[in-house]
């Protein structure tokens, strides 16, 4: 027993080393990395201070409903609360949901792996230089990995279902008002419930039960829009314009061109006159124009789709953290006083040790989805699954997010909300090779 206890004293203390280790290297960033809003990160500062100031979800004096509301919502209420709408409040914001998400990552490890290869897991998280350096990102990666860990926990969890749906219910609403693609996350959910019960009547239940809740999360956002737009707009109204975007004959890089530079037919332009607007403006209205163009062009050019799927993957997930220096570290780079030969040596180094480590997290995470995708297919027709519940859900929410770049768009930040799920591929492998090491690589089952 007193061994017992020294075990869980070792155990907790590491915890909270890691933790103050993982605290104090976000904040050290954000106070000493300097970078300015851009893209995105600028339109989402701009709501939240239009929040923080009585005028709505607006920018530039209008209404909008773009992209997910979640991000700029939680930042304006964090400006109301701090009472200012400095840039470096809403990195504190980030630096408290990135702690919390630590934390809520520790509790997912502590149920999948022993206890040393959870705080090997757990030590990784706090280290991961992309987790540190998007403290500084006024975007909405931070939030939505906290909603998606969140949601990951609860699916782990073994409380009472009466209570667990409902709330899995209100966290994927949540994750889908921050990232609009997450609506679709029922549908990973139903199969992840099918393969552990293989009663129909139980999947049934969970997925009415989770949808009910979420679409009551969602359907005053929803009502706001219809009110405003005059249009059915569960969340946003970009989907059809990203869809767009990345998949016509203009496009070759897989992810966001400049629309301006796409050549389109005089025929395209004239609807989007008796729209009242031009080419390539994308108000509420021209949603509906943008998609069905984007659909057209994915069913005559399958081939050339599947090019583009494959290319933004790619750009997604080994493309290595070129978003970093990007979005993170962007003033600092563009100081030419700082950017010596001995400083652009420094981050060349810092680019290829991120670079190799991104690399190695996607090549396992890959390598993993894959192996278990096979079990998880066959296991959705057989009586029994041959896959356990906690593999299943780490395996299809990274074939998810895969899925979902390959059809819209990639970039390299967009990999952020993957990375715990990378993570703990990687730590499952490592541990299956060093405990299978002298009879060959066979799959340790996580625990059901």
């Amino acid at each position: 027993m007193k061994k017992i206890l020294q075990l869980e004293k070792k155990y907790l203390i590491s915890f909270l080393v890691i933790t103050v280790i993982g605290l104090l290297l976000r904040y050290y960033w954000i106070i000493t990395i300097p970078n300015v809003l851009e893209s995105d990160f600028e339109g989402y500062y701009i709501i939240a201070v239009n929040i923080f100031n009585n005028l709505g979800f607006t920018q530039w004096g209008n209404p909008v409903a773009f992209q997910g509301m979640g991000y700029p919502l939680v930042l304006g209420l964090f400006f109301k609360l701090a009472g200012n709408t400095d840039v470096l409040t809403g990195k504190y914001l980030n630096l408290l949901l990135s702690v919390s998400t630590m934390v809520v990552l520790f509790f997912i490890f502590n149920k999948l792996f022993v206890k040393k290869t959870a705080i090997a897991a757990y030590l990784l998280v706090a280290l991961l230089p992309n987790y540190i350096a998007y403290n500084s990102v006024l975007g909405s990666e931070i939030l939505f990995t906290f909603f998606v860990a969140l949601t990951v926990l609860v699916q782990f969890s073994e409380f009472d279902n009466r209570l667990r749906y409902p709330l899995l219910g209100f966290l994927i609403a949540f994750a889908a008002l921050t990232k609009p693609f997450f609506i679709a996350y029922p549908a990973i959910l139903a199969v992840a419930e099918w393969l552990r019960s293989k009663s129909v009547k139980e999947t049934v239940i969970a997925v009415l039960a989770v949808s009910s809740v979420m679409a009551v999360c969602i359907a005053p956002w929803a009502y706001r829009n219809w009110i405003v737009f005059n249009a059915f707009i569960p969340i946003s109204y970009n989907g059809g314009y990203v869809l767009y975007i990345n998949n016509n004959d203009n496009n070759y890089i897989g992810g966001w061109m400049d629309p301006n530079e796409f050549q389109v037919s005089e025929e395209f332009k004239a609807k989007f006159v008796e729209k009242g607007t031009v080419f390539p403006e994308h108000p509420a209205n021209t949603e509906k124009l943008y998609k069905d163009e984007a659909k057209k062009w994915i069913l005559a050019h399958p081939i050339e789709f599947f090019k583009l799927g494959v290319i933004r993957v790619k750009n997604t997930f080994f493309n290595g953290a070129q978003d970093i220096e990007k979005w993170t570290m962007n003033e600092l780079i563009k100081d030419k006083d700082y950017m010596s030969a001995y400083s652009l040596r420094k981050l060349s180094f810092f680019r290829a040790i991120i670079d190799i480590i991104i690399y190695i997290l996607s090549s396992f995470g890959l390598f993993y989805a894959i192996v278990n995708l096979k079990h998880i297919f066959t296991g959705i027709f057989q009586r029994s699954s041959t896959i356990g519940y906690r593999e299943t859900v780490v395996t299809l929410n990274i074939i998810f997010l895969m899925a979902v770049f390959f059809v819209t768009e990639g970039q390299p930040r967009y990999n952020f909300p993957a990375l715990f799920f990378l993570i703990i591929a990687t730590v499952a492998c490592m541990e299956t090779i060093i405990r299978n090491f002298k009879g060959g690589i066979s799959f340790q089952r996580l625990p059901k």
